[in-house]
């Protein structure tokens, strides 16, 4: 069964299917910053487990970091 997200502004939504093949709990102040909580979970899947549904996918620097 597939499951669904999206991006912080809404524009993409994807779905994702599979085994998760790492996960995590984010803290840094971007990730707090944009979910008003003080951690963000998140997972990997294999890139063949990834379908955009909606919108394009762009890559966007937030913290401005190189």
């Amino acid at each position: 069964m597939p499951n669904a997200g999206g991006c912080h502004c809404g524009a993409v939504r994807y779905e994702v299917s599979g085994d998760v093949l790492h996960s995590a709990l984010c803290h840094c102040s971007d990730c707090r910053k944009s979910s008003g909580a003080p951690a963000v979970a998140w997972a990997g899947f294999r890139a063949d487990n990834f379908r955009v549904t909606q919108g394009e996918v762009r890559t966007i620097n937030s913290s401005g970091s190189t």
